[in-house]
């Protein structure tokens, strides 16, 4: 954001890497220019656990990450084919990561500052189909009945900006629905673990009424995740 001219200064630095490899390289480098690796992440941050930190005298910080980003986000082909070149700097390619993947990178962050970037990034303007799309791949790495919701987590962060900003976003109402399919779903997924139940059985588990309910049978069928007839019994897949 900063190089985008979008912030006037940043307390640290975001690095992802491809591979472990550059990142030992890129570490290596660093050191010898003063930095030294630190193992007490900053109380702000939690989710740094995955990351290499780095810290000089004057306090600047650089944070160096291979594929996933807080121990949660992976970067994907999409954020890849997203970003744009900033320039060569001697054997080093640096790109931009977009701002809607920025966007959903501060969206898994407890930092409070966080919320202005995704404000100014918002303020900009944001393709809510790219979001939405990059949510929908990081749901599919992960097991639906554990994974995480990344539409819950985005939404927990919507929710916080408007309400301390007080603003509005547009799409929040299309984040919820698709937040309350997926927890349903998952929800489901964790009860048909136990066994195969009646539909009517499990709608009245999860206490939904029965239009809801048939989307996120639909769903869980679309996804490969469970088998029922009508009236069946609904079974979770294995395997």
């Amino acid at each position: 954001m900063a190089l985008r001219g979008e912030k006037d200064a940043t307390k640290d630095v975001d690095l992802v890497l491809e591979s472990q490899e550059d990142a030992k390289e890129l570490v290596r480098s660093l050191r010898q220019i003063g930095f030294e690796i630190t193992f007490r992440p900053p109380l702000e941050c939690r989710a740094l656990k995955d990351a290499t930190i780095l810290v000089e005298s004057e306090g600047m910080r650089i944070d160096v990450f291979v594929g996933t980003i807080c121990n949660k986000l992976v970067f994907s082909h999409g954020m890849r084919t997203r970003s744009t070149s900033y320039g060569e700097l001697g054997d080093i390619s640096l790109k931009l990561v977009s701002r809607e993947d920025i966007f959903l990178l501060k969206s898994v962050t407890e930092r409070s500052r966080d919320l202005e970037d995704m404000l100014t990034l918002y303020r900009k303007g944001l393709r809510k189909e790219v979001i939405l799309s990059e949510c929908d791949y990081q749901g599919a790495l992960e097991d639906l009945e554990d994974g995480r919701i990344w539409d819950s987590f985005l939404l927990m962060k919507l929710v916080e900006m408007e309400d301390r900003f007080v603003i509005q976003v547009p799409w929040k109402r299309e984040l919820i629905r698709r937040a309350e399919l997926r927890t349903a779903a998952s929800l489901a997924l964790k009860r048909l673990r136990q066994g195969p139940l009646d539909e009517e059985d499990l709608r009245l588990f999860l206490k939904l009424d029965k239009g809801f309910f048939a989307r996120v049978l639909a769903f869980l069928r679309e996804k490969g995740l469970v088998t029922y007839e009508p009236d069946t019994k609904v079974v979770m897949k294995t395997g």
